[in-house]
């Protein structure tokens, strides 16, 4: 039975902010944040487009574009995995069938043939990089 304990999720909570990936991506949210408060302000207080314009409907713009990129993202992390899985299933593959070719030559060579042994047993595949 597995027993609750609410340090497996609390800690990383409190302590996100000493990640790697946050520290660096900091600086830009926060450039990124105050360039949106500016054209915000500005928008607001001098261009006053929200009452008369096209532009008031952005959340809904919003909306359908952010749905549609997840949508995007979705297909393109499969695709990726399924590349993935197609590349491990071809190098098992390939160790697979050396180790038999491995086999069916230690039984087709000769047991005085030691030179020729050695040779196919040293031809190993190496893993990609």
């Amino acid at each position: 039975m597995v027993t609750y304990n609410p340090k497996d999720w609390l800690t990383p909570l409190l302590y996100f902010h000493k990640a790697d990936t946050f520290r660096k991506l900091l600086p830009l949210l926060l450039i990124l944040g105050l360039y949106t408060a500016g054209v915000n302000w500005l928008e607001i207080k001098y261009l006053k487009l929200s009452d008369s314009s096209y532009v008031k409907n952005t959340t809904l713009m919003h909306n359908l574009l952010g749905f549609a990129i997840s949508m995007l993202l979705v297909f393109r992390t499969n695709t990726a995995y399924d590349r993935w899985w197609e590349g491990r299933k071809l190098w098992g593959s390939l160790v697979n069938n050396s180790r038999n070719l491995a086999v069916k030559l230690e039984v087709i060579l000769p047991a005085d043939a030691q030179r020729h042994k050695s040779y196919f047993g040293r031809l190993k595949p190496e893993p990609c990089r």
